[in-house]
This record gives C-alpha cells, sequence and structure tokens, in this order.
C-alpha cells in the first residue's frame, strides 16, 4: 500500500506500473463507512483502473476499512485534506484521474450544530476546491454522492421524496450539503463538467 501525505512520496509502487492500467479513478472520503465500500468495489472488480482512496482520517475515516485491498498492485492510498489547495493540486498533477468520486464530507447531524463551521469549510470549500481542479485537469466525470437530507423531513403521511422535491434542509449539516450540491450543477452548466448527482438515502 502507498500512503501518501501533504507531500507526494515514491515510495511503496512503481508508478510506470499504472501506466499500463486503463483509467485513474479518485475517490475521496474512501476510508469513511460508505467510501470505503466504493474502494472495495471498485479495487476488486476493476483491476484495470488505479483507484486512489484520498482520506484525511477524521473520526470519519478508517484504514481499517479498507484493509482488504490495502495491498493490491491497483490501490494507492492517500492521507490529505481537500480543503489544501496545494496538495489537491499536487494529487492532481501526480495522478491526472479521468475520474473523481466525492464522498468526502463532515456528516454528522449534531455536529453540524455545535461547530457548523467545520461543516461549511469541509463540505462546501472542500467541494469548491474539488470542482476547481476538475476543470482545471479536465476530469472526464464527477460523481458528487450527497444526501437525501437535503429535502428536509418527512412526517409519517408525507408522500416519499422524488428527484423535484425542493431543497429545504433543516441542519447546518443538509445545508451545506446543499450548497455542494448547487455548486456541483453550477460549475457543471458554466464550465460544461460531465457530472452525476447522486443523493443516497441513511
Amino acid at each position: 500500500m502507498q500512503v501518501v501525505s501533504s507531500v507526494l512520496l515514491d515510495t511503496v509502487k512503481d508508478k510506470n506500473m499504472y501506466m499500463t492500467l486503463d483509467k485513474t479513478i479518485l475517490i475521496t472520503g474512501g476510508a469513511g463507512f460508505i467510501g470505503s465500500h466504493v474502494v472495495k468495489r471498485f479495487v476488486t472488480q476493476y483491476s484495470n483502473y488505479h483507484i486512489i482512496n484520498l482520506d484525511k482520517l477524521t473520526y470519519c475515516g478508517d484504514l481499517e476499512n479498507v484493509k482488504e485491498v490495502a495491498h493490491s498492485e491497483n490501490y494507492t492510498f492517500i492521507k490529505g485534506d481537500i480543503c489544501d489547495t496545494n496538495f489537491l493540486k499536487n494529487v492532481f498533477e501526480e495522478y491526472t484521474p479521468n475520474s473523481v468520486i466525492h464522498l468526502a464530507a463532515e456528516s454528522h447531524v449534531d455536529n453540524s450544530i455545535d461547530n457548523p463551521n467545520i461543516f461549511i469549510q469541509t463540505n462546501v470549500m472542500g467541494t469548491c476546491n474539488l470542482l476547481n481542479m476538475v476543470n482545471k485537469y479536465g476530469v472526464e466525470r464527477l460523481y458528487h454522492v450527497s444526501t437525501d437530507e437535503v429535502y428536509g423531513a418527512l412526517g409519517m403521511d408525507d408522500a416519499p421524496f422524488i428527484e423535484t422535491t425542493p431543497y429545504d434542509p433543516k441542519s447546518p449539516y443538509s445545508a451545506s450539503k446543499a450548497a455542494s450540491d448547487h455548486f456541483v450543477s453550477a460549475f457543471g452548466n458554466q464550465f460544461t463538467i460531465n457530472y452525476g448527482l447522486m443523493l443516497w438515502l441513511h
């Protein structure tokens, strides 16, 4: 397993090996609960793709979640923060990802009530940093993972949410995710970024 922090290091793997792989996919937040399942699926199912797992390893992330694929030849782990623009620039220049799957986020509602600024920093500013890199380096496709909580809350007798339900966030967490969703769609429209927006139920 290759572990890279704020300075990219040529350590365990020969980067020439990656040149033989068909695509490079960057997955942010890949050590979290949901992200780790995405990482493991892609590493095992797409052996011809170079899968990069970028995670800050806060309370939400744990490398134990991806230990099954830690030594796979098509897998690289990078420790870092999407809020650090210089770090992101180094990652994109070093690995030139074809696609990005963006799951990195602060995600606990109670924490967002106690400290909403952290959620703005990571979920909004961090996403904008990533969007700037996707646009600058010509990434072929971005998949942005969000939450159904941007739609608000349902009562027992309410109709279920659908894709056209108006946004109505009820917490700083869902407000920050709603803002990030709008930035993704705005960048997609302004800069013709090919993107997918996924609002997962949880």
